[in-house]
């Protein structure tokens, strides 16, 4: 019994064929943004579409026989639905068009009512703040509904436009109280229930459509499970696949995550609460700057080469702590823990003695300490941490993030969204243990980094 897992983040599809609870095949698949001005930034839904399915035909094509499909998708994305074309411009987390609304929407007393009921930081990543900007320009005025991706995905597929509760936790529009859609949220917004998905748990699934099975050979009885986030889903892989209830993560962005049986809401509204399935919930803390700030070190350090095949001699060169260097990631603006989309990073401590390793060194530090930041607010137990994208594909990463971090590290296949999908299918009656690989933590290096590690929280108080 094969089961296809399909993952759509935020840079990239990945599509895993699993046997039970075994990886048979994957594919990846890099996905393009448009960055314009004004903060508008996007993703065409209908090419992405096409790749899917294009991909999908690649496996069936090798003769396999799929039983079901299921689907992660990235939070936060939001689309109109117009009389016309609706379909080439998809607004994703990374889109800072309501960024002024979202500055003084912060001061009033609504913003802390609106987190509470939803779990959503109030933010100009989540489509609540999207639609609060975008549905009065003139452009969208007259949208007849307002999708997600995980939306538009089941309607190609079932003829159903559903949103799985996890994705909508994620919206800022889903009260995880009553699980519906609020009503208070939706008439600030001036907001029929009506142009919204039909809320749906995560585990429901439908018939595939007739014409999609004949053109991707796929069989006519096919279930579409309507899956869930890729964040939460993170958090249950790694839970079920490497016995740990802590994750961190690092792709283009980050993210700090913890499994719990309980709805956990932090005062100021600086995490996230969202929904899993009927027995767990995901609290955490996003970063904008993960992979990204290293995408940024290439583009302004190297012509030929990369950072990513440099870090054996930038670690050799360069000692713990950088020579003194201290840099603030927050080049991309901030979520967890500043909130603050118009933050900015910064070196500090340089000096003509430096060396552009050192420069290198105290970039990465940076953007594992601001996680270390982060981590603090969700309260992480004492076992070990579950890590995963592949920002930790580098040993290097991986290591230093265990040595930061002061925790033993658990690497797997098993803690991608794609297993958590595969779970919630085919819920296993106990935790896989898979084949894992483990980094242990030094202390001897944790100890010293515990001293940068204070600069560094110092610096961000100080300079933000």
């Amino acid at each position: 019994m094969y089961r296809l897992a399909v993952d759509i983040g935020t840079t990239n599809i990945k599509l895993c064929l699993f046997e039970n609870y075994r990886l048979e095949e994957k594919i990846d698949v890099n996905i393009e943004t448009q960055f314009e001005g004004s903060g508008k930034v996007f993703q065409n839904p209908a090419k992405i579409l096409q790749q899917i399915k294009r991909n999908i035909r690649k496996i069936t094509q090798k003769g396999f026989e799929i039983d079901a499909i299921s689907f992660s998708t990235a939070m936060h994305s939001i689309m109109p639905v117009m009389e016309t074309v609706y379909d080439e411009e998809m607004f994703i987390w990374l889109d800072t068009q309501a960024s002024d609304f979202v500055k003084k929407f912060k001061k009033i007393d609504l913003a802390d009512q609106f987190y509470q009921k939803t779990g959503t930081p109030i933010h100009e990543m989540s489509p609540f703040s999207k639609i609060a900007v975008l549905s009065r320009k003139n452009d969208y005025q007259k949208a007849q509904k307002w999708i997600g991706f995980k939306e538009y995905l089941m309607k190609a597929f079932t003829g159903e436009e559903v949103i799985d509760y996890s994705t909508a936790s994620a919206t800022g529009l889903f009260n995880i109280h009553e699980m519906k859609w609020d009503e208070d949220i939706l008439s600030f917004l001036k907001l029929e229930e009506s142009k919204l998905a039909k809320l749906v748990d995560t585990d429901t699934h439908y018939p595939i459509k007739k014409d999609i099975a004949d053109e991707l050979l796929l069989s006519r009885e096919l279930q579409v499970y309507v899956g869930a986030c890729d964040g939460c889903l993170a958090s249950l892989a790694s839970y079920l696949g490497n016995g740990t209830a802590s994750t961190l993560t690092v792709g283009t962005s980050g993210a700090v995550r913890k499994l719990t049986k309980k709805i956990e809401l932090d005062d100021e509204g600086k995490t996230f609460c969202y929904y899993l399935n009927k027995e767990y919930w995901v609290v955490g803390g996003a970063t904008n700057n993960g992979g990204q700030v290293l995408s940024w070190a290439n583009k302004m350090f190297y012509q030929e080469s990369t950072i990513y095949k440099d870090l054996e001699h930038i670690f050799k060169v360069s000692p713990i702590g950088s020579n003194g260097i201290q840099f603030l990631p927050y080049i991309a603006g901030e979520r967890a823990p500043l909130w603050n989309g118009e933050a900015t990073g910064s070196f500090s401590g340089m000096s003509i003695n430096h060396q552009r390793e050192d420069m290198l060194r105290s970039l990465i530090e940076g953007v594992i300490f601001n996680l270390r930041y982060i981590s603090e607010l969700v309260e992480l137990d004492t076992r070990d941490l579950s890590i995963s994208g592949g920002f930790f594909d580098s040993p290097y990463l991986s290591t230093l993030a265990a040595d930061i971090f002061g925790k033993n590290c658990i690497q797997s296949v098993f803690s991608e969204p794609s297993f958590g999908l595969i779970c919630l299918m085919n819920p296993p009656k106990k935790s896989i243990i898979s084949d894992q690989k483990r980094i242990f933590t030094s202390l001897e290096n944790h100890l010293l980094y515990e001293k940068e590690y204070a600069k560094f929280l110092n610096e961000v108080k100080t300079e933000l």
